[in-house]
């Protein structure tokens, strides 16, 4: 959790919209839950301990759990999100039985994008065809929830810890502006994607929402096609 967190978390506003805290949970604590202005936080899981440290870093696993279980009990709905990588993949049916014996309220499964350290780490990397079988794990609609006609994240903001406001994480190089501007003025200036505009022309597009438009961009056209949810829907 970044130093600027605190400061950020001061200036949410408390009008009626779900915020989230998106969080690894290394640094959560009671004290800090008392001062949380969110509704829901999720925490990423990316794997039983082995290979959610393979990927995170020694003593980050209990951290994490522990952080969902103090988050459940201080009256939070928690959620998780986990990344398919190439060490975990023995590990979703038992992260199944954990997370819905926990209580959590969504958990989002996605493949993670060749970018920052795992850019620097392709082993963690796994084809279409083996890594999007995977995203029939999970339940709930999580923060990428849309509308008919719309690509995914069409109600999603996301604030990060510098106060840089994008569509979601995935784009916090090309922020909208930053909340001290105001959310209502970052959030004009992030543009829903209606599925027409897609270069898609399968049958499940409706269902699949063209999957993750920052992934298709790095495959060569963000208006292009997700090759991880074309091979979960067998359209590859």
């Amino acid at each position: 959790m970044h130093r600027d967190f605190r400061a950020i978390n001061n200036l949410l506003p408390d009008y009626a919209l779900r915020k989230v805290l998106v969080t690894n949970g290394t640094l959560m604590n009671r004290g800090l839950l008392e001062t949380l202005n969110v509704e829901e936080i999720q925490v990423s899981v990316d794997g039983l301990e082995a290979a959610h440290e393979a990927l995170r870093g020694k003593r980050t696993f209990r951290r994490a759990m522990r952080s969902i279980e103090e988050a459940l009990g201080a009256g939070f709905d928690v959620s998780v999100s986990t990344m398919v990588h190439s060490e975990n993949l023995d590990d979703f049916d038992a992260m199944e039985n954990t997370f819905r014996s926990m209580g959590v309220k969504d958990w989002t499964v996605d493949i993670p994008c060749p970018e920052g350290n795992l850019k620097e780490n392709p082993s963690f990397s796994l084809p279409p065809d083996v890594a999007g079988r995977y995203l029939g794990y999970g339940w709930g609609e999580g923060l990428h929830g849309g509308d008919t006609g719309y690509a995914c994240g069409l109600h999603l903001m996301s604030v990060m810890a510098d106060g840089g406001c994008a569509k979601c994480a995935f784009y916090s190089g090309e922020p909208t502006g930053h909340i001290s501007e105001g959310l209502m003025k970052c959030w004009q200036g992030v543009k829903p994607i209606r599925l027409e505009e897609l270069r898609c022309d399968c049958d499940v597009l409706e269902a699949c929402r063209g999957g993750c438009r920052y992934r298709a961009a790095l495959l060569g056209d963000p208006l292009g096609k997700d090759l991880y949810k074309c091979a979960f829907f067998d359209r590859l």
